[in-house]
Parts: structure tokens; C-alpha cells; sequence
């Protein structure tokens, strides 16, 4: 199983002291790409006008993948990079947090998706106030949709924070429950 994992933005470790700290907690057999989706650094200004090339590359890196982990506006150039993948129903999809709109409509390529939110996600929150922005509050209040692809789970008791998925107490749980819905 290939799962590919993406960062959130204003990231400059490469995801790993967020996404990257689930791997540890999946099946030693899985392959766990951490850096073909990685799309550096990028401030808000970045997030707004440079992301063609790290979209393009997000896809590339689907294009055989069974699963992808997306953190924040990671999730937000997922959605759109799912759009130019032409496998229908080929990739599972979990987002933690995702600074996307709730209305994001989700592409053929996908075969099911999880959305992980919390209510006291500050950052995203904020996010959401972004004029002509494809920010939104899907990491908030979860994805609005009647769409049965889509789960949201609302992880508020339990993540305290916009990144507290990758806690220590909270990354086996988090890989865990990802796991399950893979073999589901």
C-alpha cells in the first residue's frame, strides 16, 4: 500500500514535525512517501500565487498512490491536485485539519474520503475570514456535503489544537483510526 504524505503550508522542515510523525504508527510493509508531494516552504503569498507547480507535483506523486494524508492547506492543493489524476475511484483521502472550503467539491479519483476536524482549530478558523481565497473552515466544521464518499469526523475532544494530530498522544491514534478505514 502507497500512502503519500503532504504538508501543511509556512512548513520549512518538510513535514516532519507534522504529517511526517504518523509514520511510525502505520504497517512496516506500507510505503510511506514523505517527499514527492513536498512543496518547501510557502508564506501566504506563496499559498496564493506559486501554487500551480506544487499542485502539479502533488498529482504526480497520486498518480499511483492508494492513499493520501494531507494537514491544513496540504489539503486544500489535494483537492485540486485529485482533479487532474483520470483513475476513478483510485485514492483514499484523509485530511487533518484542512484549510479548504467546506463546499469543496471532490474529485472522481476519489475512492473515499475522511475529514478530521476540530472546533478549536484557530488557524483555520481564521482562515476562513480570507477574501477570494479557497481557504475555508472544512478543518472548523468538517466538509458540507451530501456526497457519501465523504465522512467527517469531528475530533474536538480529543485535538486541542490545529496540529495536535501529530502529538504524541494523538499520532498512534490518528494512524490508527486511518488504518481502519483502509481496511474497511
Amino acid at each position: 500500500m502507497k500512502i503519500v504524505l503532504v504538508h501543511g503550508f509556512n512548513v520549512r522542515d518538510k513535514g516532519e514535525h507534522t504529517v511526517d510523525k504518523l509514520e511510525p504508527y502505520f504497517p512496516k510493509d506500507w510505503e510511506i512517501e514523505k517527499d514527492a508531494a513536498d512543496y518547501g516552504f510557502f508564506n501566504l503569498w506563496a499559498v496564493r500565487f506559486r501554487k500551480r507547480p506544487a499542485i502539479r507535483r502533488i498529482a504526480i506523486a497520486l498518480e499511483d498512490a492508494d492513499a493520501v494524508i494531507a494537514h491544513s492547506n496540504g489539503a486544500n492543493y489535494v483537492l485540486k491536485a485529485l482533479k487532474l489524476i483520470q483513475r476513478p475511484n483510485a485514492v483514499s483521502v484523509f485530511f487533518l485539519s484542512p484549510a479548504a472550503s467546506r463546499k469543496a467539491k471532490f474529485a472522481e479519483s476519489v475512492r473515499k474520503a475522511v475529514v478530521y476536524f476540530t472546533k478549536v482549530d484557530i488557524p483555520v478558523f481564521f482562515a476562513g475570514f480570507l477574501p477570494f481565497h479557497s481557504w475555508g473552515w472544512m478543518g472548523f466544521r468538517g466538509a458540507k456535503t451530501d456526497d457519501p464518499r465523504i465522512t467527517n469526523r469531528d475530533c474536538t475532544d480529543i485535538v486541542g489544537s490545529h496540529s495536535d494530530y501529530f502529538s504524541k498522544g494523538n499520532a498512534p491514534f490518528v494512524a490508527g483510526n486511518i488504518e481502519k478505514e483502509l481496511k474497511k
